[in-house]
């Protein structure tokens, strides 16, 4: 009888990327994408503050494979979910870097220009609440200015905290991204503004 000796050959990871960093508040982000979208990742990561990692070591594959697959947006911005403490601390000595700095907060910008007059558009939006924190409106009717909501950045996009910055006519608001300050203002209507839960809201200022 003839033994077949002859064994399959290993399989090879492809390799692949990881865009990882901290918001503002020092949250870990983390997540992967395929080595092909190297120049579109490494766009997001400095629009976001964030750093990009090649895996290209057998080792660290299995790092790159526990993290949820990221999307790029077309405003150049990227999907980089919550991830957990210990896998963020992992990924931070596999890339060989002491830890990423938090990106640039919104105190690090200069006031927005106001709106011109047409429109009905207001003044300029207040430091928030007192202490300068954010407000956090308790339903749509309560959305104005210095308050704290979510915004959808797009379709397919995901909604992220922006702050009601100008109101206008027709029941609509000019709102800043709170994680990218640099980026142009936008404008949404009340109805398609989302409330954060109040715990979310207290005790975060602008800028923390």
């Amino acid at each position: 009888m003839t033994l077949n000796t002859a064994t399959s050959a290993p399989t090879i990871m492809p390799p692949s990327l990881i865009l990882f960093g901290r918001d503002e508040r020092h949250r870990p982000h983390a997540s992967r994408f395929a080595v092909g979208d190297k120049a579109d990742a490494e766009r997001a990561a400095g629009l976001m503050g964030m750093h990009v990692f090649e895996i290209s070591d057998d080792t660290h594959h299995s790092l790159a494979a526990g993290l949820p697959q990221g999307r790029l947006f077309g405003s150049g911005k990227a999907f980089v979910p919550f991830v957990k403490a210990e896998v963020f601390d992992r990924l931070v000595a596999a890339a060989g870097l002491p830890d990423v700095a938090p990106p640039v907060s919104a105190s690090g910008k200069a006031a927005s220009t106001p709106p011109s007059s047409g429109g009905g558009a207001s003044g300029a939006a207040g430091a928030g609440g007192p202490g300068g924190r954010f407000k956090a409106p308790a339903d749509w009717p309560g959305i104005e200015r210095g308050c704290l909501v979510l915004a959808c950045a797009g379709p397919q996009e995901g909604w992220f905290e922006a702050i009601i910055m100008y109101t206008k006519a027709d029941d609509a608001f000019e709102l800043q991204w709170r994680d990218w300050p640099d980026d142009p203002l936008i404008t949404r209507h009340r109805s398609e503004l989302g409330l954060l839960p109040p715990c979310a809201v207290q005790g975060v200022k602008q800028g923390a």
